[in-house]
């Protein structure tokens, strides 16, 4: 595998800023163009934490996939009713960039998206607007419903009311609301998991539930653990596995 640190001026955020990629290197037995999985940090961390924190270098070496590891800031991958648009500047920049620059399929069928605690939240909810863009979709211990609860996610994030408004729920970047409101044939394969010690584990299993009640289709997996690292290690090699079996890597 190679690894590359990219810079760049994101229009949406009108900014510099950074993403980090692992891809392919130069080999005969992985054939182009490569699927990509964006992956997401969570709140307290920034583009370069799944690299320092995990192994997923090595848990994609052989694949034909490459891992892109975007800087969401503090901004919730969502365009803040007061501040920065971290929303557009994944899907239109970071995506817009990768596709015109390296070898990959430029298509849902060549993208997953996941993301752990903040990052699950963003990569469920981007999925989920964005069924044009992302064909697979995990989430690790995501905060699913932090949007239900503004007080305590204030305590977390004293920008959340900046980003979202006062009355979030029910709103455009409420993933409940999304996944209620669109069209149910457009939805890509989703896979959820949490500890059953974290913090978070309600707003999953309401998600999950949420789901059921939908008649949706998804994986949902509980596991002993919390919310760390040692957890995030482990099963984001699960992840991997589901977005390589949606997007025909094997």
């Amino acid at each position: 595998m190679a690894f590359a640190t990219i810079s760049y001026f994101s229009r949406s955020l009108k900014k510099a800023s950074t993403f980090n990629i692992v891809f392919p290197a130069d080999s005969p037995d992985i054939k182009r163009p490569w699927a990509v999985y964006y992956l997401l940090h969570g709140l307290s961390d920034d583009h370069s934490i799944w690299m320092r924190r995990t192994s997923i270098e090595r848990y994609v070496a052989g694949l034909p996939l490459a891992v892109v590891m975007p800087d969401g800031g503090r901004g919730w991958y969502s365009n803040a009713q007061q501040g920065d648009a971290y929303e557009d500047d994944l899907v239109k920049d970071i995506v817009g960039l990768v596709d015109s620059t390296f070898p990959v399929k430029a298509s849902p069928a060549g993208r997953a998206i996941g993301g752990l605690s903040m990052g699950g939240y963003g990569a469920v909810k981007v999925g989920l607007k964005h069924p044009d863009i992302f064909g697979s979709v995990n989430s690790h211990s995501g905060a699913l419903g932090m949007l239900h609860n503004v007080t305590e996610a204030k305590k977390l994030s004293p920008e959340f009311e900046r980003i979202f408004g006062p009355m979030p729920k029910d709103g455009p970047e409420d993933p409940f609301a999304i996944v209620k409101n669109m069209d149910h044939g457009k939805i890509p394969p989703i896979l959820i998991d949490c500890g059953t010690e974290d913090f978070l584990i309600e707003q999953n299993r309401a998600f999950h539930k949420h789901l059921d009640s939908l008649h949706i289709r998804h994986e949902y997996k509980e596991f002993p653990g919390a919310h760390n690292w040692e957890y995030w290690d482990l099963h984001v090699r699960e992840a991997i596995a589901f977005h390589v079996k949606n997007l025909g890597l094997k």
